[in-house]
């Protein structure tokens, strides 16, 4: 069995993983947003998505202790690692205590903080190439990187957000937890947009200009959507 999905919450990711695995689906393999599973005994497996210190890889140390530890590492992608476990050898947990919870989030709100500077730079290329060389891919290619941004600006506020709540958890002190939110809608509609474009050589004009109005209601829907969500935040604090 083959799904697509992209995720940038790694508790959403396991919690996926693990309920496919209840179904009979133990994960195989991911390359891009593709996952591959190969059928089960329901409840075979427990999955858990880790954080690694290299990209595309681990080290050797790290090799061993989960080895030692009878956990499988099924696959590396980028800095996240998805490791399982036989669940007929009892409860896996990664992260047990408080203190190391918190540095494991520390460590990928970092990678998501350099994510954002680098697609930020990419984004300000891209708009000086359809503004300054008015070239429409330039264009195309903004829309794309604004959308990918603003899951990856959603993705990093869910990360301090979490991060908030462990170190309220370990030390007994409130936290003034700030729950950012973007709409999907905003996000979707700037994707919309981009294949528009991407595409537009390709389709009829008039079914253009019609997806296009589309993506322009979904974006204006998101920003509405965020906007109000952010009033009735600061109404409640």
């Amino acid at each position: 069995m083959i799904k697509f999905r992209i995720y940038l919450d790694k508790e959403a990711e396991e919690k996926w993983l693990n309920q496919m695995a209840a179904d009979g689906w133990a994960m195989e393999s991911f390359f891009g947003g593709i996952y591959q599973f190969s059928a089960c005994e329901k409840g075979a497996y427990t999955y858990r998505v880790d954080f690694g210190d290299k990209l595309f890889s681990v080290s050797e140390d790290y090799r061993e202790l989960m080895q030692d530890a009878g956990i499988q590492i099924i696959q590396t992608w980028g800095y996240w690692v998805i490791l399982r476990k036989k669940t007929s050898e009892g409860a896996f947990m990664l992260y047990t205590d408080l203190a190391s919870n918190i540095e494991h989030y520390q460590k990928i709100r970092r990678m998501f903080k350099i994510v954002t500077i680098i697609e930020l730079i990419c984004l300000f290329i891209e708009l000086y190439v359809g503004a300054v060389e008015g070239i429409v891919l330039g264009y195309a290619f903004a829309l794309l990187i604004g959308a990918l941004l603003l899951s990856v600006i959603n993705a990093l506020f869910q990360t301090n957000q979490k991060i908030a709540e462990l170190e309220e958890k370990m030390t007994g002190i409130a936290r003034n937890k700030k729950n950012t939110y973007t709409s999907a809608f905003l996000i979707i509609g700037l994707l919309m947009n981009s294949c528009i474009l991407f595409l537009m050589d390709y389709i009829p004009y008039t079914i253009t200009k019609g997806l296009q109005i589309i993506a322009i209601i979904l974006m204006l829907i998101g920003l509405a959507k965020t906007s109000t969500k952010s009033l009735f935040r600061h109404i409640d604090q």
